[in-house]
């Protein structure tokens, strides 16, 4: 059969565009960025530029009454709403603001200086300029007796004249005056008409008038701002959010119609912060940021290191001043700063110890970076004494430090072995070299050539005598009351040993004592025999055992106790439930069984579920037992079993329901299933490996099995489990994976009965009371994550493939 090129050619193509489609990734939804009521939030709670107070100033003279009507009360009310809903705000804007960059910002953003919204009950400071519509409060009490809230009126006076109470003052002009000047000028025009010498007098802000900002330049929020007067610029800024990350904190100017050009700078308000008070402002004031000038970075050994700005000529002791100074650590001989310059980086080493002794400065430039380098060098002027010293550590090495002393110093105790003690020095090629001293001739005579000068990094050990005597000890075993290991010494005999393992046990009586000792044979190997053995007659005194006094022990001697095989300690077991005298029964003998002692204990009441009972063992656990089938067949039943000491067996109350659980229709199942799934899909999507995975999947499983939502429903005679699953459980739930050759039941002693295959038939298990009926599913498998498609090698292997069977196609027909 001949294979034409051309279709060939086709087919391979038509092959290459189905590869193609097969591999291709179905279409995932792209989730937005941010989730739309958070953007909605954002785009609610966006900062408005102006600041708003209420309340107003009223010219002339107010008495005060101490009266208050419920229309003032409500207008308080809802200032006070106004004014906690504009801080909620701006502590939001103020929370979205970038880190600072350069040392000054952080305080427009972290609240360090905070903002006056409101504009009565504020204490006025004495530099604070008074103007229209500010408000005092002037209380005069003693000899003379005044009260009243005076505004400036228009033209800057104050009327102080109070016609109720026949005083009348001449008008006085106050307006631009400091708030301490004002407070003077007021207390002698109240001289000249009151007895004030004799009286007490208060003068007070009562109410600040409002004034209107303009900020611009580099800060997050620019714009015109109307704010409370007694705010200064420091305060204004914060209200636009301060200087922008590239926003000078240096060279802030305060331009006003009514005052010269001021400069703001942050660095001398925090050295000095009383400058604020000649910030006050004035209405339509500029206040204007310019880009910050030359910023210099600090780090390393520094208190604060940072970004900072310098100004004029300021330099590198400037910096340092403003980065908190230097720490102790802080390498002085050689700093780095870090410039680009012509285009390249440049590394400059500074001797600044050099520069503070000769009182000179170093110049930085816009963008160095200095780095304070650490004292990286450990002292090296010390030795170290150890051993048998009263204070063994470290000790200051002087150019004439001796060993005498050092040894003075430290204090030698008794227990040290005086006849020789090593010096161990490190040498220059890294070697060490022991240097003998001989204590008894050094502390005899400190001038002795014993007496050697030490050097950095020298240790001296002294070593205690009781490091030169081997220790032995002998062990104790078996029938005593405390076992371990004794320290051996010449005089030591059995009965020493015995008293101090606090005496033999009951269990001991007859039986004997061996005693195993370490000897060595001719090849100098050692080995233990048993060297002697005691008989122990009957426990009348736990201390005595004939020949105990005498027999000396030997180092490494190993004494055993044994117990007698007659003795053996009683046993319980125990019976719960349904009987009629449950509680603990000590066993007879080692042969009783489970019939004798539910004889013992007078049978089971009317109410028992003798189907349920259940035989618990320690260290073996759950014992399947059924009392319904030891019942019929008597002693001789295979449910009979020969009881061990702690057996517990449980008859639990007559059970008359049967249970049904697993992947079943039942909606009380079903919901509760479905619930579970998507749980644990999410689940399985926040696992990063397989393993975890798998670890989610084993829990939910152990769970399942182990405390399965179920249902409880009526016992049917000689029914099997497919009929209450069809009848109770609304079928199986396929789609969770729920399959007939999962289905099983368990019933109340504990046995499990699984689903079989007869032929083409499957056998489902008989229900009795108390059991559950549970179908389970098959398991889930993990969906491991595509890899992404790589079109390129998806294209080549598809057209190498193509050329390869060219190629063949070309070489066959050649061969024809």
């Amino acid at each position: 059969m001949k294979l034409h090129p051309i279709k060939l050619l086709g087919t391979l193509l038509a092959l290459f565009m189905v590869q193609i489609c097969l591999a291709q990734d179905p279409p995932t939804p792209v989730e937005p960025l941010l989730d739309p009521a958070v953007q909605n939030s954002i785009n609610k709670n966006n900062p408005t530029t102006n600041i708003k107070t209420n309340g107003s100033g009223n010219d002339g003279v107010k008495e005060d009454t101490g009266d208050t009507n419920t229309e003032a009360i409500k207008e308080e009310v809802d200032t006070k709403e106004k004014e906690d809903e504009s801080k909620i705000k701006f502590d939001l804007r103020q929370s979205q603001l970038p880190e600072a960059k350069i040392w000054g910002q952080q305080f427009f953003r972290d609240q360090s200086i905070t903002i006056f919204t409101a504009s009565r009950d504020i204490k006025a400071i004495d530099s604070y300029l008074l103007g229209i519509g500010d408000e005092l409060a002037i209380t005069v009490w003693g000899a003379s007796s005044y009260s009243a809230s005076i505004a400036l009126d228009e033209e800057g006076f104050i009327n102080l004249t109070n016609p109720s109470r026949g005083i009348d003052i001449p008008r006085l002009y106050i307006k631009e005056m400091r708030f301490g000047d004002a407070r003077k000028a007021i207390i002698n025009r109240l001289e000249n008409h009151m007895n004030i010498k004799n009286s007490q007098v208060s003068i007070e802000l009562n109410y600040a008038r409002s004034l209107t900002v303009n900020i611009t330049g580099e800060v997050f929020n620019p714009g015109s701002y109307t704010i409370p007067a007694v705010n200064t610029a420091f305060n204004a800024l914060v209200v636009a959010g301060g200087p922008s990350q590239i926003g000078s904190v240096r060279r802030i100017k305060v331009v006003s119609s009514r005052m010269e050009e001021r400069v703001l700078d942050v660095y001398e308000f925090m050295n000095n912060p009383n400058i604020s008070n000649e910030f006050f402002l004035h209405n339509n004031d500029y206040i204007y940021v310019p880009l910050a000038g030359r910023v210099v970075e600090i780090e390393g050994a520094i208190e604060r290191p940072f970004f900072y700005e310098l100004i004029d000529t300021e330099n590198l002791t400037q910096l340092i001043e403003y980065a908190g100074g230097l720490r102790p650590d802080a390498y002085r001989q050689n700093i780095q700063i870090v410039r680009y310059e012509n285009d390249e980086e440049r590394l400059i080493d500074v001797n600044l110890a050099e520069l503070m002794e000769k009182g000179l400065n170093f110049e930085l430039k816009d963008g160095d970076r200095v780095k304070i380098n650490l004292i990286k060098q450990a002292y090296a002027n010390y030795i170290t004494v150890k051993g048998a010293v009263k204070l063994p550590g470290t000790y200051q090495l002087d150019t004439n430090t001796t060993v005498y002393d050092v040894l003075m110093k430290s204090g030698v105790i008794r227990s040290a072995v005086m006849e020789r003690i090593y010096i161990k020095r490190l040498q220059e090629d890294l070697s060490l070299k022991y240097i003998p001293i001989n204590v008894y001739e050094l502390l005899k005579d400190s001038k002795s050539p014993e007496n050697k000068l030490l050097f950095p990094f020298d240790e001296i050990e002294v070593k205690y005598k009781s490091e030169f005597i081997d220790k032995y000890e002998v062990k104790v075993y078996g029938a005593v009351r405390k076992e371990g290991s004794f320290e051996y010494s010449t005089n030591l005999v059995l009965a020493d040993v015995l008293y101090l393992a606090n005496g033999i046990k009951r269990e001991a009586s007859n039986s004997r004592i061996e005693i195993s000792r370490l000897v060595l044979d001719e090849m100098g190997n050692s080995t233990y025999i048993v060297f002697k053995k005691f008989d122990i007659s009957s426990f009348e005194d736990s201390l005595k055992v004939a020949g105990a006094v005498d027999f000396k022990l030997k180092p490494y001697d190993q004494i055993f106790v044994r117990t007698s095989k007659d003795f053996k300690a009683p046993g319980n077991v125990e019976i719960q439930g349904e009987i009629n005298w449950p509680g603990k029964y000590t066993m007879k003998d080692e042969k009783e069984r489970v019939w004798d002692l539910v004889q013992r204990a007078g049978g089971w009441t009317d109410i028992a579920f003798l189907k349920g009972a259940k035989l618990m063992r320690k260290e073996e656990g759950l014992v399947l037992l059924d009392l319904d089938i030891l019942q019929k067949e008597g002693e001789k039943s295979r449910y009979n079993y020969i009881l061990r000491a702690g057996d517990v067996i449980i008859l639990p109350k007559l059970k008359d329901l049967v249970s049904i659980a697993g992947k079943i229709n039942h909606p009380a199942i079903k919901d509760h299933g479905e619930i579970a799934s998507k749980e644990l899909e999410l689940e399985l999507e926040k696992a990063e490996t397989e393993i975890e995975k798998k670890e989610l999947l084993l829990a939910l499983f152990k769970e399942e099995k182990l405390n399965p939502r179920k249902i409880n429903i009526p016992f049917h005679s000689s029914r099997r489990a497919n009929f209450y699953i069809k009848e109770y459980g609304a079928g199986i739930d396929w789609k969770e994976g729920g399959r007939r050759r999962f289905v099983y039941v368990r019933y109340a002693n504990g046995m499990v009965k699984k689903t079989r295959h007869f032929l083409f038939f499957k056998v489902y298990p008989k229900v009795e009371k108390g059991a559950m009926v549970y179908v389970g599913a098959k398991e889930k498998k993990i969906k491991k994550d595509r890899e992404p498609i790589s079109w390129y090698k998806v294209i080549t292997d598809t057209l190498a493939i193509g050329f390869s069977a060219l190629s063949i196609y070309a070489i066959v027909r050649a061969i024809q």
